[in-house]
């Protein structure tokens, strides 16, 4: 699938979940650090997104805030095509919750979220993707959506 494509799957989710017209959605990417330099990351002009170093677990790019769901369509692959490179595994994680939830989520003192006070508010549901992009082509490896881990179609 193309990007577009795989960016509809997610709002796709988005749009099944419980009232999503007063939610907001918070999405954070983690990147191989064999596949993708910080260089990439730096250099691309990313407004909106935060990029994330967890060392040895790779790099990453998260949303500097959650977004409504009603906002648009989320450009999950569309970002990445700022990486070059003909192989790009990812991890996607998609956390969805009512808009009051989010209130503590994003402290004053740093630009990187805490979505530790919107999971522990019981609302949420979390899609964790595993994907791969080769030579422009998206293909979902595993979705699934915590806590059962059991598989989620992206494709319906």
């Amino acid at each position: 699938m193309d990007a577009e494509h795989f960016d509809a799957a997610v709002n796709q989710w988005l749009h099944r979940q419980p009232d999503p017209i007063s939610a907001n959605y918070h999405i954070l990417i983690k990147l191989w650090n064999s596949e993708v330099e910080m260089s990439q990351l730096t250099g691309a002009n990313l407004p909106g997104w935060v990029i994330m170093n967890w060392q040895h677990r790779g790099l990453g790019l998260s949303a500097r805030r959650a977004l409504p769901v009603s906002s648009r369509v989320p450009h999950v692959a569309r970002r990445l095509d700022v990486i070059s490179g003909d192989l790009l595994h990812v991890q996607v994680q998609v956390v969805f919750a009512p808009e009051p939830d989010w209130r503590d989520a994003y402290p004053k003192n740093t630009l990187a979220p805490d979505l530790m006070p919107v999971l522990d508010a019981g609302h949420a549901s979390v899609l964790s993707i595993f994907a791969e992009r080769d030579h422009g082509d998206w293909r979902v490896l595993k979705a699934q959506q915590p806590p059962d881990d059991g598989p989620v179609s992206l494709l319906d």
